[in-house]
């Protein structure tokens, strides 16, 4: 058994590359920068090669973020191509995907099974990924999940330090979102991984997010206490604006992964003190 990790240069498929390290499960890492992903043809031989059995997708939901039709392209023949390199190879594969398909209107945490109730461009680009996936290869396992944070790349956290940063005022809604540290889901997928390799076969869509759903005005609020401790910003000159939202709330309901391969949640808070701290390094 050998899993692919395609997109390893993305700071999801580093932070699953470091957690792989080190457990008795190989792995081969594939740049989003090789060549062999313009081609099923060349995908497919790169398997046989290597002896895949899982190939995991972490490149497309960065692409698909990135508004740049070029890269949108890119992403969605990575996805075909896999598609069908996996379907050839009878490798099982995990596509990472996000929340952009809710709108965030529901009182309640979003389903798998709940319709997608969002259609802009973004959304559409990653339902389109997702049911590709689901249609075309056998052995698949979609992977939806909250806003990542790390402390490299561009993400919610980054985003939101920057600004920081800047002393501009910083005008956050009371939506609900769930922020989900980028080494949280990277622990989520080597769960799956594990359990696919002992012989477990719960194909579908899965959501996981972090288990405790906040606005941004308190997320910008907890990154401000940690960040003003390293001197990276000044607490008093920080102006953040609470700005009345618009129900927008987008919170995953994750009972379905628990019970499939009782992956538990964990909340975002304990992760990020050591994602304030290695950006502030």
């Amino acid at each position: 058994m050998k899993a692919v990790l395609i997109g390893s240069d993305c700071r999801l498929g580093l932070e699953l590359a470091a957690s792989l390290q080190g457990r008795d499960l190989p792995f081969v890492s594939i740049s989003s920068k090789d060549p062999v992903l313009e081609s099923s043809r060349l995908l497919e031989h790169a398997f046989a090669v290597h002896g895949a059995t899982q190939v995991v997708n972490l490149m497309s939901r960065e692409w698909f973020a990135v508004t740049d039709p070029a890269l949108a392209k890119k992403s969605l023949l990575l996805v075909k191509n896999l598609s069908n390199a996996c379907r050839a190879r009878n490798a099982a594969l995990l596509h990472i995907s996000d929340d952009s398909m809710f709108a965030g209107r529901r009182s309640g945490a979003y389903r798998e099974k709940d319709l997608p109730d969002r259609r802009d461009e973004h959304a559409l680009r990653v339902l389109h990924a997702e049911s590709h996936v689901i249609k075309r290869t056998p052995r698949h396992i979609v992977l939806r999940s909250g806003p990542l944070i790390a402390s490299q790349g561009d993400n919610l956290f980054t985003r939101v330090m920057r600004q920081l940063e800047r002393g501009e005022p910083f005008e956050c809604g009371d939506d609900k979102l769930c922020p989900t540290p980028a080494v949280d889901l990277a622990r989520v997928i080597v769960a799956i991984i594990l359990q696919l390799a002992c012989g477990a076969a719960p194909w579908g869509v899965y959501h996981y997010c972090s288990s405790d759903a906040s606005s941004l005005y308190n997320f910008a609020e907890a990154v401000t206490a940690l960040a003003s401790q390293y001197g990276r910003i000044r607490r008093e000159a920080v102006q953040l604006r609470d700005v009345p939202g618009q129900e927008r709330n987008v919170i995953l309901n994750c009972h379905q992964l628990l019970g499939a391969f009782g992956i538990k949640q964990r909340a975002w808070r304990s992760a990020l003190p050591s994602v304030v701290a290695e950006y502030c390094r």
